[in-house]
């Protein structure tokens, strides 16, 4: 029936969303289950369940973002016209190219994610497979890849938190990925911590490819 159908639903969205606060909380011993297919403990999320999850907690920080875009905004306009001060002769406030900015990146964000978020699950996938391969890691490397990348993307749940949610959520980020790194391919400190600031070592490379191809085509 139709009720039948709307509670297995909305089961499996408390079962995806409460699989999601365990990975951000416990991420070892998440990594110890899945390895041991321990699912009894621990429920196997795909890389995509993991990133639908993501834009749930994505389309909430852009919502609050643009809220407390317009609560800031509305002070200031408020406290501004209880002053003396005449303030039409610095700005004109009925032209905000800031706050525009503001809103449309909190909208980009919302949009693209999904799409941003498929080449990143890629790219890790590839980097992580790549170094497991290079310690002989033994078992099914693409799975342990996705359950490192899913693990790793509960972090996206700390960017409801107010202000500082962003940079808490990149830095819970960076320690599960670490978790995943250590347990799931048994990778040491030191190449734990490379592989996590690959994108970094791809990025200067990428700019010294083009900075030299323009130099030779100048």
């Amino acid at each position: 029936s139709k009720e039948k159908v709307i509670h297995y639903y909305f089961m499996d969205l408390k079962s995806i969303f409460s699989t999601y606060v365990q990975y951000l909380i416990h991420p070892y011993k998440t990594h110890q289950d899945l390895l041991a297919g321990n699912e009894s403990r621990v429920i196997r999320l795909s890389v995509y369940e993991s990133l639908g999850a993501s834009w749930v907690f994505i389309v909430l920080n852009g919502i609050f973002r643009m809220a407390m875009i317009n609560v800031i905004l509305i002070t200031i306009i408020g406290l501004i016209n209880e002053s003396d001060i005449d303030v039409s002769m610095f700005m004109d406030l009925s032209q905000m190219p800031t706050y525009s900015f503001l809103v449309l990146s909190a909208v980009l964000d919302v949009i693209f994610y999904p799409i941003f978020g498929f080449f990143i699950i890629q790219y890790w996938e590839i980097i992580i497979k790549f170094f497991a391969r290079l310690l002989d890691c033994q078992g099914d490397l693409s799975q342990k890849a996705q359950d490192i990348i899913s693990v790793s993307m509960s972090s996206q749940m700390l960017k409801i938190i107010p202000v500082f949610g962003g940079a808490i959520s990149g830095f819970a980020n960076l320690i599960l990925m670490y978790a995943g790194l250590r347990t799931q391919i048994q990778s040491s400190p030191i190449l734990s911590f490379m592989i996590i600031i690959s994108p970094l070592f791809l990025f200067l490379f990428l700019c010294s490819f083009f900075l030299l191809l323009a130099l030779l085509l100048i």
